[in-house]
């Protein structure tokens, strides 16, 4: 059976644009909790950008007659400009010294599924431009951030 990317991209397009939708929904039911906790801005905000992220990667996945060479540069940016945000994102989660009190949020914190996947995007990126597959490379990320960006919703909600 051949492998068809396509297919995988409108899946998790459509389900990261579901997740950005009730991140929203989810963010405006608890507007003054949010405004009030700089924790928890930032928290949806790396939620934000992990279902942003899953969504631009399969937007570019499905550009039609898009050489290897130039989807890989693509994934690069994008794995840089998201890596960046993500730090901008990270310094303003919580006062100096002060850890999550939840052990999966602390597990998280150490861990940083978001660093790993913003590294498994560079280096599918990495392989594109130098002819290989990193496609393969590419569905873990997306998986990976999508995951994330649930557990990050939930914590957010319950924290």
């Amino acid at each position: 059976m051949a492998v068809v990317w396509s297919d995988f991209a409108e899946i998790a397009g459509g389900a990261s644009g579901a997740l950005t939708g009730l991140l929203f929904v989810a963010v405006s039911l608890n507007r003054e909790r949010v405004i009030a906790h700089r924790g928890l801005r930032s928290q949806a905000g790396q939620t934000l950008e992990l279902f942003l992220l899953a969504l631009i990667t399969s937007m570019v996945l499905v550009i039609p007659g898009t050489p290897a060479w130039v989807l890989g540069l693509e994934l690069i940016v994008i794995a840089v400009a998201s890596g960046l945000i993500m730090g901008m994102i990270s310094e303003r989660k919580r006062p100096e010294g002060e850890q999550p009190e939840d052990l999966l949020a602390q597990l998280l914190d150490r861990v940083s599924p978001n660093l790993l996947t913003m590294l498994l995007i560079l280096v599918a990126g990495c392989i594109e431009l130098a002819g290989g597959d990193g496609l393969y490379v590419l569905a873990p990320a997306i998986i990976l951030a999508l995951g994330s960006g649930v557990v990050n919703a939930w914590l957010f909600l319950t924290g």
